[in-house]
């Protein structure tokens, strides 16, 4: 067996690492789309801001029976990143995965990278039999931070948000929300770059260490461009200040135009200053509602909260998320042997 990286660009070795992601996929949400080629493809050619490398197991027979992605941090927080694993099933305990952990270890050495992060994430179905947190310990992980996935069925019932609705109305007063598909209007450009950058730090990230994000016309075109290759609608919502006129909160869903039964949160942030006045849950029922017009197709929407995040937690349980996974964000810091 071994472990190598791979071109994106050599069909049919990217194709072969594909097929070992979409099955894994399968295994954990078998109803639900997930990552499909395109998405994953354009992810993987990325360079810029973030890398995205791909490492294959292949077993004797030349066969890819184990995969790893590796999100590389280019601007900042170089001193970190962030591996999946993933192995077929019927290839297991047959020490594919931690090899494939070794070759990203002697990889991050070599790059100046210091820590390795990984993420678990675990079906409420399949809490009692998975083996991720002593996979996790046995190569010298350790828990850095709890979280969990959430998934909202849509639609929504109207009679059950109405009096969140009314919530929002009385306490918003002096604020105005605002939903559109990406790339952001022009006029809003400074603030993006504002709520960006707070958010790379507001969020909590697990890491101690976790630097503040540069946000400019360069990283929001890349990010455009690679919405653009991966088939992505991304529609935001906005909450701006009247007094002031600057936007003050945002939050984000994706959608994949080849599966348009599914959505998915990203970022959502109100800024400090302006807490207290339920804009956390006005932006997303902005959204929301943005969502139900542009796409009425989509089924449910996928997030994922970090178990210390109790102001968001209580937004999107107040809208109807139910728990579906536990996730656990794993460290190992590696150095050089003596």
């Amino acid at each position: 067996m071994q472990v190598h990286f791979i071109d994106s660009h050599d069909v049919t070795a990217f194709g072969d690492w594909f097929a070992v992601l979409r099955a894994t996929d399968e295994e954990r949400w078998p109803d639900m789309a997930g990552w499909d080629y395109d998405t994953a493809k354009a992810m993987a050619d990325l360079e810029g801001a973030m890398s995205f490398l791909c490492l294959a197991a292949t077993d004797p027979s030349g066969a890819t029976v184990g995969i790893g992605a590796l999100q590389v941090p280019n601007w900042e927080n170089r001193h970190q990143v962030m591996l999946d694993v993933r192995v077929l099933p019927g290839h297991r305990r047959q020490h594919i995965g931690s090899a494939i952990v070794e070759e990203v270890e002697r990889w991050a050495l070599a790059a100046g990278r210091s820590v390795i992060h990984g993420e678990s994430q675990i079906p409420v179905t399949a809490l009692a039999s998975d083996g991720s947190a002593p996979f996790a310990e046995h190569l010298g992980f350790i828990p850095v931070q709890a979280a969990n996935r959430r998934h909202l069925a849509l639609p929504i019932d109207p009679a059950a948000i109405a009096p969140l609705r009314e919530e929002v109305a009385a306490a918003t007063v002096g604020y105005r929300c605002r939903a559109f598909t990406t790339p952001w209007p022009k006029q809003y450009m400074e603030d993006q770059f504002e709520l960006q950058r707070r958010m790379s730090t507001d969020a909590p990230s697990g890491d101690p260490q976790n630097e503040e994000q540069v946000w400019n016309a360069e990283r929001v075109q890349e990010v455009d461009d690679l919405m653009v290759a991966q088939g992505i609608v991304k529609m935001a919502a906005v909450a701006e200040h009247l007094a002031s006129g600057r936007l003050v909160a945002f939050t984000e869903l994706a959608i994949p135009v080849s599966r348009q039964t599914e959505a998915w949160q990203w970022a959502t942030l109100v800024l400090g200053e302006h807490r207290g006045h339920r804009l956390g849950l006005a932006v997303k029922l902005a959204n929301l509602d943005y969502l139900s017009a542009t796409f009425p197709t989509v089924r449910y929407i996928v997030t994922g909260n970090a178990a210390e995040n109790a102001p968001m937690i209580a937004v999107n349980e107040m809208l109807g998320f139910k728990v579906a996974a536990n996730e656990m964000l794993w460290e190992k810091h590696v150095a050089p042997t003596q």
